[in-house]
C-alpha cells in the first residue's frame, strides 16, 4: 500500500539510460522510473504510465503501455 493518495498517470517517451529508464514528458520534468521490468520493448516510443510518485523526480512504475 502506498502513502500517496492516487497514482500518477502520465504520457511521454521512454528513454533508457545508464541510470535506468526515464520518462520524457513533453511539457514537464524528466522522470526516473523505478521498476524491475525489462522496458526495452518501449524504448524511444510514446508510452502511457501509471506510477506512485516516490520523490521529486522518481516514480515507482505500476503499469506501462503504448500511448
Amino acid at each position: 500500500m502506498s502513502d500517496t493518495k492516487v497514482p500518477v498517470r502520465l504520457r511521454g517517451f521512454l528513454r533508457l539510460s545508464d541510470r535506468g529508464p526515464l520518462l520524457e514528458v513533453e511539457d514537464g520534468p524528466l522522470w526516473r522510473l523505478q521498476t524491475d521490468d525489462d522496458l526495452r520493448v518501449h524504448q524511444d516510443r510514446p508510452v502511457r504510465i501509471e506510477a506512485w510518485q516516490r520523490g521529486a523526480s522518481l516514480l515507482e512504475l505500476l503499469w506501462i503501455g503504448p500511448a
